[in-house]
Order: structure tokens, then C-alpha cells, then sequence
């Protein structure tokens, strides 16, 4: 079956949710920058009862309508990292307050990666050990558009900035990778950020010792801690019965590092067969081959787009051969994978 870049995993039609209170600090953030707000609602197709609405969430449309409206009536290309610094741990509920409470980096850590999609699952975090570092990843599900890289300097200058208030002083060494070209505000990112920048990378990952994962919080509490999380997986499996089976084994696929795994393999991680995981797919009109294509394609454009050359790119998907890589690419995109890269 051919992949078609129409195929490539959108937000059209989908009812992933963005929490309004992330849209509602875009908007005063755009106040603070002197701009009428009510102008650009009104750019956008908003009114200030929807933002301000008992409502929990925004669809992606309109949260991308406030995305790009706030960079065109700002005029500044990295207000992406101005909103991400000022969103506090508490501005993201109760994973905030989890993290907070927690006994230590590394288990603020493991319940940002297991509770992420109850924020968002425009990006799926992915922690890694590597020796004596750690790498905290964003892998990317969706295509995310004109907003792709404003978005991803939200959330990782959150991200750092998070990081900043738990650790205080003590997040030392380390460096931020982002998976595209340098953008023209390239120099913001050190400014704003406070740490080494590495553009056409993989994956956006924050890149840290490992030492800081036993770095002790002085606001550990294990009741608190163990309250907010049991309410964030209350949630998460909430969220997750909403999801048709071809969104979740996307999003496992997506999340997976190194080789994509069989069949067998992620139907095990569902706890089920893999001739029901088959099943499950074929009932929501799709196959498995189908999705690895699927993501094996996301992923070459991504990197293709930053850059990386088309022998790491082989290498990262597993083809041995990169001409064998190349007639693939232009089987799934009727481009060369020249086409997708910069320059």
C-alpha cells in the first residue's frame, strides 16, 4: 500500500484538546506585549467567552488560530519561548502538583512522561538513560503545520523553565536539542533559555546528567503526591477510551525509540494478541503495516527537514542500504528525500 503525504497523521477532525487555561496565557501574554487582545480574537475568530468559558479545552483549530495570530499581531517570531517561560508548574494542574510533590527529579520525571497526554498529545514524552546522561524527549505525532516550531518552543521552554524551579541552581550542563533548522531568532533560544541550543537534531530532547535524577525535592510530600496522581490516571483513562485504536498504536509507534517494534511486540505492550490488535485496526479501517509506513514516513520528513543526511536518516530507520531508503521515500512521498531538505 502507498503512502500518500494527504495519509501523514493530522489534527483535521480530531478532538484532541488543548487546556484553555494555556490559551488564555497566550492571550494575556500578547496583552503584556502591549497588543489589543480583542483585536486578535476577533483576527482569529474567538470571542473572550470562549476563552474565558467554563469549558476545560479548546479544539486544535483554535488554539492554532491564537498561535499564529499572536506571532502575526506581535511581530516577535519567538513568542513561543516568551509564553513557555512564563508558565509556571502550577499552570499545568494537578501533573504540576504531582511533580512538585514528588520525592525527586527522576519521579517528577516518570510521571511527566506517563501523564503528559493529559495535558496535551500534540507531543509524547520519552525518557531515556544513556550512561550518564539523561534525555528527556518530545516525539511528535501529529503534523502540527505552520505552528510546528512555535509550538515546540512552548513546550520545551516550559520545560527548561520547570526544570529551573525544581532543581533551582542546580540544572547545570545541560543542553537543549530541537529536530529543525535554525530558525532567523536562533539566537533567542540561548538568551531566553539560559543553556546551549543544538538545531537538527532528531527528536527535541533536554539533554542533562543523570545525577540530577536524585536530586531531592525540599516540597516532597508522598500523600499529596500520590493523590494527584491517582486523580492524573483517572484522567489519562479517560482520555485514553476516547482514543480509536489506530490513535493509539500511532502514538506508541511515534513514542518508541530506536527500531519500531512488531506486531507481537506492541500488541503485548497492550496486553493483548496480536491477532486481536489486528482485529481492533482492521475495524477502524486500518492495518499495522499501514502505520508503520505511516510513521516510518513522519519520521523521515522530520528529520529530512532538519537537515540530518539521508544516510543517518537510512540509519535511523533501519534500511542497511540508503538507496533502498530512497526508493521507499519516493514511493510514500513522490519526492526525492532531497525535496524535504533545506538548501
Amino acid at each position: 500500500m502507498s503512502v500518500q503525504i494527504a495519509d501523514f497523521p493530522s489534527l483535521a477532525g480530531d478532538r484532541t484538546p488543548i487546556p484553555v487555561n494555556y490559551v488564555r496565557n497566550l492571550v494575556e501574554l500578547v496583552h503584556e506585549f502591549g497588543l489589543d487582545t480583542d483585536r486578535l480574537l476577533a483576527h482569529v475568530g474567538l470571542t473572550q467567552a470562549e476563552v474565558y468559558s467554563a469549558e476545560p479545552a479548546l479544539r486544535f483549530e483554535q488554539f492554532q488560530r491564537v498561535m499564529a495570530g499572536a506571532r502575526d499581531l506581535s511581530g516577535d517570531p519567538a513568542i513561543g519561548l516568551a509564553l513557555g517561560r512564563q508558565l509556571t508548574v502550577t499552570a499545568h494542574g494537578l501533573l504540576g502538583y504531582a511533580a512538585i510533590s514528588s520525592a525527586d527529579l527522576g519521579e517528577a520525571l516518570e510521571l511527566l512522561e506517563r501523564y503528559f497526554r493529559t495535558r496535551t498529545r500534540l507531543c509524547l514524552p520519552r525518557l531515556s538513560l544513556e550512561g550518564r546522561w539523561v534525555r528527556f524527549c518530545l516525539a511528535e505525532p501529529y503534523d502540527l503545520g505552520d505552528i510546528r516550531e512555535p509550538y515546540l518552543e512552548v513546550v520545551t521552554a516550559a520545560l527548561v523553565g520547570g526544570l529551573r524551579y525544581l532543581l533551582d541552581d542546580r540544572l547545570q550542563d545541560a543542553t537543549l536539542e530541537l529536530p529543525y533548522a535554525p530558525p532567523p531568532h536562533a539566537e533567542r533560544y540561548a538568551e531566553v533559555l539560559g543553556m546551549p541550543v543544538v538545531f537538527g537534531r532528531e527528536v527535541a530532547a533536554l539533554r542533562f546528567p543523570a545525577r540530577l535524577m536524585k536530586v531531592a525535592f525540599p516540597l516532597s510530600d508522598p500523600a499529596s503526591r500520590r493523590m494527584a496522581a491517582h486523580k492524573c490516571e483517572e484522567e489519562l483513562q479517560r482520555l485514553e477510551a476516547d482514543l480509536d485504536w489506530a490513535s493509539r498504536v500511532r502514538a506508541r509507534l511515534m513514542q518508541a525509540e530506536g527500531m519500531l517494534p512488531s506486531l507481537d511486540q506492541l500488541a503485548a505492550s497492550f496486553h493483548l494478541t496480536s491477532r486481536t490488535l489486528r482485529r481492533y485496526l482492521a475495524a477502524v479501517g486500518v492495518s499495522y503495516r499501514h502505520l508503520l509506513e505511516e510513521v516510518r514516513m513522519a519520521r523521515a520528513v522530520r528529520y529530512l527537514q532538519a537537515n540530518l543526511p539521508v544516510q543517518k536518516v537510512a540509519d535511523l530507520l533501519g534500511y542497511a542500504d540508503p538507496s533502498n531508503f530512497t526508493r521507499a521515500f519516493r514511493r510514500w512521498t513522490g519526492h526525492p528525500p532531497s525535496f524535504y531538505q533545506n538548501g
